[in-house]
């Protein structure tokens, strides 16, 4: 897995084409007042600033100036500091509408130095946001300070630390509208010591930004966009979670996980997931999904390797399987029903509505989950709801009689047919078939 977003308090000025040749997308460097020995290039200069951007990446800034003590938050500083801040973004021609951050590198706990840091913000606010043609504020800090300054509207951007011991981080990631979490630290990429950064999924803005360059520098290199969400998850087990060497249970444990271990997914092959512990990007084994939660992005984001339930639907659309002429129950039918009742149901395949078996089959021959029901409404709650327009293998709900009765049909979207809805379904004029529905009888669309 490539890293797209590093933080770093050193020059990139000498390997920025590097550093892009290797994926790099964007890098957070510093504004201050004064450098110091330990970091004598902290501070972003215009000259970095063009080669960064002539290489194709994009640049988003922090004012630190120690913000470790909570000395270093007092009124006179707040003005100094953003005095200092307004003055690094004009020397590199900063554009207006980006953003600039500011650290708060320490877990404050206590009332008086939360207070103590709002007043600050709130002084630099008022210096750095000068109406629409400011800058937009963000905060690099815990949870609780980030949810204190989010609160104050005194923040518009939130860059949570690695350190999710720190007071309310670990809630925020989970639950707060962070813009950039900083996913590993103390890394090193072609020799330059750096950390890494992931955005939240579906919000790449974070206040990043280029410069303006001469138009013969851009037609060499465009910027691209910068996409670094990922999907990071959570061991909900009760007891520990083995971590397994391929996508099924007879596959050899590599090693338990114990319960609230977080990891990163690569690729999804059917109900498994190939997982990155380490946060390097390199696969270090599988586990199965039954036992994560999402605390960034979601399963159903990663690529998909193997057979899907679409797939499985397409075979048996091929395979003609409908029910039989007169009473009695089609052999491939009744696998269906014993796939999810355990049994065949003594039935002819006339008196049963069978649309619902016919999607678990689908889902169980690729090892994922279903409803698990009968009812074609179960797959209401299955899965995570599609906002937009379906996809191919989404599996869509309509109502039957009307949209208030128990009644349902349920099938996977494949296209369209002018302002109809084409599903693959079971049970559509008695077969596994390609028919067209009326949109307007759509109760939902979900996905894994």
């Amino acid at each position: 897995m490539t890293r797209t977003i590093i933080d770093t308090p050193y020059s990139v000025k000498a390997r920025a084409h590097q550093l892009a040749a290797l994926g790099i997308r964007c890098i957070i460097r510093y504004y201050n007042r004064q450098n110091s020995q330990t970091f004598p290039d902290k501070r972003l200069t215009r000259a970095e600033a063009e080669a960064i951007v002539e290489a194709g990446m994009s640049i988003a800034v922090v004012f630190q100036q120690n913000h470790r003590l909570i000395s270093d938050f007092s009124e006179s500083f707040a003005v100094k500091d953003a005095e200092a801040a307004l003055e690094c973004a004009r020397a590199i021609d900063q554009p207006k509408g980006s953003a600039i951050y500011v650290s708060v590198d320490h877990d404050f706990v206590s009332a008086d130095d939360l207070s103590t840091i709002e007043r600050y913000f709130r002084i630099f606010a008022d210096k750095v946001r000068t109406g629409s043609t400011g800058y937009r504020l963000g905060v690099y800090g815990s949870g609780k300070v980030s949810s204190r300054l989010k609160a104050a509207e005194l923040v518009a951007l939130v860059w949570l630390p690695r350190a999710l011991g720190w007071s309310g981080s670990s809630d925020y990631l989970e639950n707060g509208p962070w813009n950039l979490y900083q996913d590993a630290v103390s890394l090193k990429i072609d020799g330059l010591d750096c950390d890494s950064n992931i955005t939240r999924p579906g919000n790449p803005d974070f206040g990043q930004f280029t410069l303006p360059m001469p138009s013969t520098v851009m037609a060499r290199r465009q910027p691209e966009d910068t996409d670094g969400s990922r999907a990071l998850f959570q061991v909900s087990s009760h007891g520990s979670l083995n971590l397994r060497g391929g996508a099924s249970l007879d596959f050899p444990i590599i090693r338990p996980l114990a319960p609230g271990t977080r990891l990163y997914g690569l690729q999804r092959s059917g109900n498994w997931i190939q997982v990155d512990l380490e946060g390097d990007g390199r696969p270090d084994g599988y586990v199965s999904l039954d036992y994560l939660v999402a605390v960034t992005g979601e399963a159903g984001d990663l690529p998909v390797v193997g057979k899907q339930a679409i797939d499985i639907a397409y075979r048996e659309y091929e395979m003609q399987v409908a029910n039989l002429d007169g009473p009695g129950t089609n052999p491939r039918i009744a696998l269906y029903y014993r796939r999810l009742d355990g049994a065949a149901i003594g039935h002819d395949d006339d008196e049963v509505a069978w649309c619902s078996y016919f999607v678990n089959f689908c889902f169980s021959e690729v090892g994922q989950k279903g409803s698990g029901r009968a009812n074609a409404r179960s797959w209401l709650t299955w899965g995570r709801p599609v906002q937009g327009a379906p996809r191919r293998g989404d599996v869509v709900v309509l109502w039957r009689q009307s949209p208030d009765s128990w009644k349902g049909h349920v099938g996977f979207f494949v296209g369209y047919d002018g302002d109809q809805w084409l599903l693959l379904g079971g049970n559509q004029g008695e077969a596994v078939s390609i028919k067209a529905f009326d949109p307007a009888k759509v109760l939902g669309v979900r996905r894994l």
